[in-house]
């Protein structure tokens, strides 16, 4: 069974093949609570530039873009998947409404203060540095730019099998500290599920 919560797990880490897109499916199905907190709270505006960083299968890419923000981009190590997504949106693609990138979250494609809102969905416990990568999502926000950090707590993933492999768990605390040593500034914390799921928010400050 070890070898299977493996694979499993490595194909949350980074989709491919059919494996990818049966886990891609699953992460659908556990994700809804998250999904419909994304949408209830990311407060989209037609001038806003939005980051999806990990983007999956494009469900949150789809949906958000229908509310119609200035651009949407998605970033995701996964070629598989930028080559599913990108068929799926290539009309809004071809328009420029939405553009996707195969790209890590260490070293974002994007300009110094080019984006005014970032979010991620369960991505950070595949991070190889996540110092680094909220230093990133940082380093491309724009000042007061907001950045929503969806995640499962450790004490919940520690009762997954599959998260013996390859995932760094991080309790709120931990996730709280990391943000603001890279110098974002933790706004509040939103419950989703009690024990089970939180959105962290961040921004950053003019000062910071």
């Amino acid at each position: 069974m070890s070898k299977i919560y493996k694979y499993i797990a490595q194909q949350f880490g980074n989709p491919t093949g059919c494996g990818g897109k049966i886990s891609t499916f699953m992460m659908n199905c556990l994700n809804q609570k998250l999904y419909k907190a994304v949408i209830e709270n990311i407060d989209i505006r037609e001038t806003d530039t939005i980051l999806d960083v990990g983007f999956g299968n494009g469900y949150l890419i789809s949906r958000l873009s229908n509310r119609k923000p200035q651009k949407l981009y998605g970033i995701e190590i996964s070629s598989d998947m930028l080559n599913t997504v990108t068929r799926k949106n290539r009309k809004k693609i071809e328009q420029g409404k939405i553009q996707l990138t195969l790209a890590d979250v260490q070293d974002l494609p994007f300009e110094e203060s080019s984006i005014d809102k970032v979010y991620t969905v369960n991505t950070v416990y595949f991070w190889h540095d996540i110092s680094k990568g909220l230093s990133e999502i940082k380093r491309i926000l724009k000042p007061d730019g907001i950045f929503l950090n969806f995640i499962y707590l450790k004490e919940w993933l520690d009762k997954l099998p599959m998260t013996r492999y390859g995932f760094t768990k991080f309790t709120v605390e931990q996730i709280e500290r990391v943000t603001n040593e890279s110098g974002l500034k933790i706004d509040r914390i939103i419950e989703i599920e009690h024990r089970k799921s939180v959105c962290v928010v961040a921004n950053k400050k003019i000062d910071s």
